[in-house]
């Protein structure tokens, strides 16, 4: 094995470890992404109404916790094998295993608390799950693909409600051996390692009602004339084109009624542009999928610019939508029995 040095540690991942999907059980009640309920006077909580019952209103835990035996030492545990100073032997390698379950901070549960004081009438319940995965991430330069660093990874295919524990057991490579080993000892890597649990939900989006009219030409002749030759554009990128568009009057937007917010018609009018002229990025691009920004490249070989013509929409409608939302797990949680958590096998 080729000795290595401090350099070895320095790399960055975005990459998702696993994927945990839960059955939804998701009733005829849905939560309104687009309004929210209540008055908090004291902490922060946001709450979202639900589309057929007045009187109830869901939340979601804002943190994620290491779960803790009788003892109250969270459930994690890193074992490595033959490291020493930076080299790994034949052989070497570590094992991860990690439990972790959603809580609220003391701030939200303030809020709630104080909510339900206040309204007593009102159900208080948690936004059903569809998905979630926990996800890792390091802010130092260099990449380092996920094989590199994981031989396997075991988790549960299935899991449950918001309050239920995720698990994951995990084999490291050399390199993820030295890699892990360094960062967590170096007191959690300075900040620079973090871990996420991101889950996503489904509800009703805002209620649209809205003319569009739209030049399609000048929002071609737009894309093509920034189009510069590279390997695509970002979904967000195409917003702020729509933006500008919206501004030049080649999208003129009439709110007729409705909740939805002139910004949330122009996401949309974002969305069925990106479907009319562009294409998904399927090949290698320099951002990991895992950040959520979506990437595109123009279709001017297949979109023929005169058929294109100036169109009027018209949206009165509520969309059935998924929404991703992340909060970190407290690797500072560990500190304190870091010494315990973080071992040798040798």
């Amino acid at each position: 094995m080729k000795k290595t040095n401090n350099q070895s540690v320095k790399w960055s991942l975005v990459a998702t470890i696993f994927a945990i999907i839960y059955s939804a059980n998701v009733s005829h009640s849905m939560p309104l992404f687009g309004e929210t309920a209540g008055t908090i006077k004291q902490g922060i909580v946001t709450l979202y109404k639900d589309h057929q019952d007045p009187k109830k209103v869901y939340f979601f835990p804002n943190s994620t916790q290491f779960s803790k035996d009788s003892a109250g030492v969270p459930l994690f545990n890193f074992v490595s094998w033959g490291i020493k100073e930076g080299a790994a032997a034949a052989g070497a390698g570590a094992y991860l295993s990690m439990s972790t379950h959603l809580a609220s901070d003391e701030s939200q549960q303030k809020a709630l608390k104080n909510y339900m004081a206040q309204y007593p009438e009102m159900e208080v319940a948690v936004l059903p799950i569809k998905s979630s995965m926990v996800g890792l991430q390091t802010n130092v330069p260099g990449a380092q693909p996920l094989a590199a660093l994981f031989t396997e990874f075991n988790f549960a295919k299935a899991g449950g409600r918001a309050e239920d524990e995720i698990g994951v057991n995990a084999v490291l490579t050399p390199v993820g051996a030295i890699a892990f080993r360094a960062l967590l000892k170096k007191g959690m890597g300075g900040g620079k390692l973090n871990l996420f649990y991101c889950y996503k939900i489904q509800g009703l989006g805002p209620n649209m009602d809205a003319e569009i009219k739209v030049d399609m030409r000048r929002v071609y002749d737009y894309f093509e004339g920034s189009h510069s030759g590279g390997w695509g554009w970002f979904s967000w990128d195409i917003k702020r084109v729509v933006e500008t568009l919206n501004n030049e009057k080649s999208i003129v937007i009439k709110m007729n009624g409705g909740d939805a917010k002139e910004w949330e018609v122009l996401n949309k009018v974002a969305e069925t542009i990106t479907a009319r002229l562009f294409k998904p990025e399927i090949a290698a691009s320099p951002i990991s999928p895992a950040s959520g920004n979506n990437v595109f490249r123009f279709g001017a070989g297949s979109v023929h610019k005169n058929e294109l013509q100036s169109e009027k929409w018209t949206w009165t409608r509520r969309d059935l939508e998924e929404r991703e939302f992340c909060t970190p797990i407290m690797i500072k949680d560990l500190q304190q029995h870091l010494e315990d958590l973080v071992t040798t096998a040798d």
